[in-house]
């Protein structure tokens, strides 16, 4: 072969591999188009309805690893199976560490101490992280306004105003630091089956009705109550009237708020302290009738209910209730399935539900919802990643996926998910499916609603008030000097700012 043929050989044999890496190319082009371009991936899953920008790569942060750290609850359970989805969808890997919430708090507070990042999504409750970390949180504003990332559609105006004040911002309605996840708050869970066949017998002795949720049903009928059935009701049906979480716990702080607010008294009366938030209080509010007359009514609470409550927290009722031992629990409604679960539950089918018992002043149910954020300290695009399993989690449609999931139950923070025609806000679900609703409800209600104090300096303050309630309780203090003392405690608190 001379060297004029063995030349044209190697231009022929370079033309056509050429050619063929042109088609090549041009092919992978058409296919990473195809995947930007086509929704038709997403048809049928909880992505087909998020708002996307066009020609947006959802695969463009595949591998990348994202942890969130979530308060093990109603949403979080669902998020674990949903999880899969997203992954398979987006090529993120999503780790969800859901833990208790103490383990929350302090591992949160860590991180952002030590400006790891090692957690990029954070489950952002308003009073222990969102009051004290605010400046370690990504500002969220740019994210859903930027046209090249995806949007939430109507945020915030599609989700419920007091939620998003208390969730998403800090002392001004100017920067967004999370996005509303959960909306869990209190109501009280109680035997309808031992109501129904005791209730006669009740109203015969005591001339009114004993159900939970009617008209008039106060905390002094509520002790009455539990006095009634420990004493009538046999202890192979019910061994107490009630439970409580009178733990060294926060859950003590909860349980006491609902009977505060319901007699018209709170811990400060500072302008904005119960939404926006501040970074400390002014006017100290513990030393009034109010106060007083709800310290009275709590001690008069915990001597009828469960012996245990001393040393219950929201867990340790929760489990009490479950295991068929008490008749009625103030806890909170993402306990709902828990308590439904027909094969591990043994009161599954016999539960009602109502908003607290009334006060002098109202009905007060305490929120304790909590919204998801992004750590600053993750990179960028860990940062973008996470904004898009952001507007994933917390739309529409996981929202009600939620609702609907048999491990779920937790009503959605949207106004889409409901039907917003009626003068009452009502799920677009059956009553017979989620029987927890109409409670939950009436609990969010302006008159029924309870929002705690949001302070920086939060866990100071409440560690004084659980300190001196469980004091009280545990060795029946008189209620003037635990006020007394309270108040003094706090303000040297002030003094020490």
């Amino acid at each position: 072969m001379n060297k004029k043929t063995l030349a044209i050989i190697l231009i022929v044999i370079g033309l056509l591999i050429t050619t063929f890496l042109a088609r090549y190319n041009n092919e992978d082009m058409k296919q990473n188009t195809q995947v930007k371009n086509d929704n038709n991936i997403l048809m049928g899953t909880n992505f087909e309805n998020l708002d996307l920008p066009e020609n947006y790569d959802i695969r463009q942060f595949e591998g990348i690893t994202l942890n969130f750290i979530v308060e093990n609850n109603l949403y979080a359970n669902v998020i674990l199976h949903e999880s899969e989805e997203f992954q398979d969808i987006t090529g993120i890997n999503i780790k969800v560490k859901a833990v208790d919430f103490d383990t929350l708090v302090q591992k949160v507070n860590l991180d952002f101490i030590a400006k790891d990042g090692k957690y990029q999504l954070i489950y952002v409750d308003p009073y222990q992280t969102l009051n004290r970390f605010y400046n370690y949180l990504e500002v969220l504003n740019s994210y859903n306004t930027n046209p090249d990332y995806p949007h939430i559609i109507g945020y915030t105006d599609d989700f419920l105003e007091y939620q998003t004040r208390v969730i998403s911002y800090f002392e001004e309605d100017t920067h967004l630091y999370t996005v509303p996840f959960d909306s869990t708050t209190m109501i009280l869970y109680y035997r309808k089956d031992i109501f129904d066949a005791y209730k006669d017998k009740f109203i015969e002795e005591k001339g009114y009705d004993p159900t939970p949720g009617t008209k008039g049903f106060t905390w002094e009928k509520y002790i009455e109550v539990s006095k009634w059935i420990d004493e009538n009701v046999p202890d192979e049906e019910i061994k107490y009237g009630s439970g409580h979480m009178a733990q060294k716990h926060n859950s003590i702080f909860c349980d006491f708020s609902n009977v505060l607010a319901s007699y018209g008294g709170d811990y400060f009366f500072d302008e904005n302290i119960n939404t926006l938030g501040l970074k400390s209080f002014k006017n100290i509010n513990v030393k009034d009738k109010e106060f007083l007359k709800a310290l009275d009514v709590y001690k008069e609470i915990l001597k009828t209910a469960a012996p245990e409550s001393v040393e219950w927290n929201w867990t340790d009722s929760a489990n009490a209730f479950r295991n068929g031992e008490i008749a009625m629990m103030p806890n909170w409604d993402e306990n709902y399935t828990y308590m439904e679960d027909e094969l591990h539950s043994k009161v599954a089918g016999k539960v009602g539900y109502s908003i607290l018992p009334n006060g002098d002043e109202r009905s007060a149910n305490i929120f304790g919802g909590s919204g998801i954020g992004i750590n600053k300290y993750a990179s960028d695009i860990e940062k973008q990643a996470s904004w898009l399993f952001i507007t994933w989690a917390t739309s529409k449609d996981m929202q009600l996926k939620v609702l609907e999931h048999p491990e779920g139950g937790s009503l959605p923070t949207r106004k889409s998910a409901y039907d917003i025609n009626t003068e009452t806000v009502d799920i677009q679900f059956e009553d017979n499916f989620i029987k927890h609703k109409s409670a939950v409800l009436d609990a969010w209600k302006p008159e029924n609603l309870y929002l705690r104090p949001k302070i920086s300096n939060f866990y100071d303050v409440e560690q004084v008030i659980i300190s001196n309630l469980h004091d009280m309780i545990k060795y029946d203090l008189d209620s003037k000097e635990v006020s007394d003392k309270i108040y003094e405690e706090l303000r040297q608190i002030r003094l020490q700012e």
